[in-house]
């Protein structure tokens, strides 16, 4: 289990999943505030060991494949690793530069996009310049260079939407809070078709200006806090920081600025910074639940596990909404903790409320098999995921997975059969189905499904584990122990 992965998939945006903010308000206001929070999948990790296998030379279309693999999953360092890959063995191509260009966007590293896709325009066709020349200002964004970002807008052609959209943005931090409310009116009426994504980033900005134009009175401050808001509602953190900073000069006991100024460091990875921030919102208002949830996921990710608990806990006693997500978070806290009865209590707790999350089901198969030492409850849990998922490889995988714990060989073998007809890509069932062939005393079947899994991991856990068992196969010292012991994952 490896922490900076769990800390990683909560805070990083992937696939569009981002924490939100759903109403915040004038200073004085007593309503609280709810925020809904989209979960991503927890991918449990070990150390690798690949002194006998050896990674293959990589293809240029394998290499793009399978940045795109760790991407979609949420691992973005070893996205970036295959995407360089892919630049080296076709430099000249702007696809690669583009990908690893957008992969430094999410990674939190603005500078290296920029240099990126700088050298991308070499490269481009004409007909891709704007978009190119908009990801560079999106970069300088991000690294708060707003002038030469304003320069850069100006050489694009102002009729084109998504230039009015960075010219929106760039009106608000120039703090024409006027005139960047009509650019975004003037994008939601035109008839041009736009883009699904730009259209709601809009309207993000217009509901909180709608929200200020109730007020007659409305204070400034209040009108740029919520416009942070809208910022980090559209994953435009750096952005909103300048704008907290005025309102907190402003008015420095804004129990709201410093809670999105908090949200927004934690997005940016920047854990110190977002601590001091969410506890001086919790000093100046500790009956928000949002500001003990936020700040649990920053004592997380400063590895102080009991005050990350204490702080989710206290949002739960608060009211804190979804409770799913209270116990998402508090379950993998205590997995850490090694409190796996605790952990496998949420889990079953969420499933009970929520069985469409498939990796619910992995994770309590898991415990269950490998911590708790419980496989018969793990056969019902997996049974409970293929009804569940009828049409997914990965519940027919944990079903063999938890039925060769069992000692039900055969019968687990046509499961993990199943599972890659389904499915003949899934690396975890080759996994476990090795382990099923070691425990048969199978050894060279068990060798080449480790491989295969290995060679389709290419990288990531399942395929550590894989080097692992195909080499200690080799050590007659831990052949006993590796026979009988579970140390795969699904």
């Amino acid at each position: 289990m490896n922490k900076k992965i769990l800390t990683f998939l909560w805070l990083i945006i992937a696939g569009g999943s981002i924490f939100i903010f759903s109403h915040y308000y004038k200073p004085k206001a007593e309503k609280e505030t709810s925020l809904p929070v989209i979960s991503t999948a927890t991918e449990l990790q070990t150390k690798t060991a690949t002194e006998t296998l050896e990674i293959e030379n990589k293809t240029y279309t394998n290499s793009i494949n399978q940045g795109d693999k760790f991407l979609n999953n949420g691992d973005i360092k070893n996205a970036i690793i295959h995407y360089k890959n892919a630049v080296r063995l076709n430099p000249q191509s702007a696809e690669p530069l583009n990908r690893l260009g957008e992969a430094y966007i999410l990674n939190n590293e603005p500078k290296e996009a920029e240099e990126i896709f700088t050298q991308s325009l070499k490269f481009s066709p004409p007909e891709n310049f704007t978009n190119l020349k908009l990801r560079i200002i999106q970069s300088k964004l991000d690294q708060r260079q707003i002038e030469q970002a304003k320069a850069l807008l100006t050489e694009l052609d102002a009729k084109n939407l998504e230039v009015k959209y960075y010219n929106g943005l760039l009106e608000i931090l120039y703090k024409n809070f006027d005139k960047s409310k009509e650019i975004f009116e003037e994008i939601a009426k035109t008839e041009e078709p736009k883009d699904k994504i730009l259209e709601e980033n809009v309207q993000k900005f217009l509901k909180n200006y709608q929200v200020f134009s109730y007020y007659q009175e409305g204070e400034k401050i209040f009108l740029e806090t919520m416009l942070a808001k809208s910022f980090t509602d559209t994953g435009q953190y750096q952005a909103a920081i300048p704008l907290l900073f005025d309102v907190i000069n402003q008015k420095n006991n804004y129990a709201d600025a410093w809670l999105i100024l908090g949200y927004s460091y934690l997005n940016i990875n920047k854990i110190p910074d977002a601590i001091d921030a969410l506890t001086k919102a919790q000093n100046l208002n500790d009956q928000k639940s949002e500001i003990f949830f936020f700040l649990g996921l920053a004592y997380f990710a400063n590895n102080d596990l009991d005050q990350a608990i204490a702080s989710i806990k206290k949002a739960d006693e608060l009211g804190f909404e979804p409770k799913e997500q209270i116990k998402l978070k508090l379950g993998d806290m205590y997995l850490l903790k090694e409190d796996y009865k605790n952990a496998e209590k949420l889990y079953d707790e969420l499933i009970s409320l929520n069985t469409d999350n498939i990796d619910l089901f992995v994770r309590n198969a898991w415990l269950n098999i490998d911590k708790l030492k419980s496989p018969f409850k793990a056969v019902d849990v997996a049974f409970k995921a293929v009804e569940n998922h009828p049409d997914n490889a990965m519940s027919y995988n944990l079903v063999g997975w938890a039925l060769t714990a069992n000692g039900n060989y055969d019968e687990a073998k046509g499961y993990f059969q199943k599972a890659l007809t389904m499915n003949p890509r899934l690396d975890a069932a080759y996994l476990n189905f090795g382990w099923l062939y070691e425990k048969q005393g199978a050894e060279i079947l068990a060798k080449e499904y480790y491989k295969k899994a290995f060679e389709i991991g290419s990288g990531n856990s399942v395929a550590n584990l894989a080097a692992i068992r195909y080499n200690n196969l080799s050590k007659p010292e831990l052949k006993s122990y590796y026979s009988k012991v579970n140390i795969s994952e699904p």
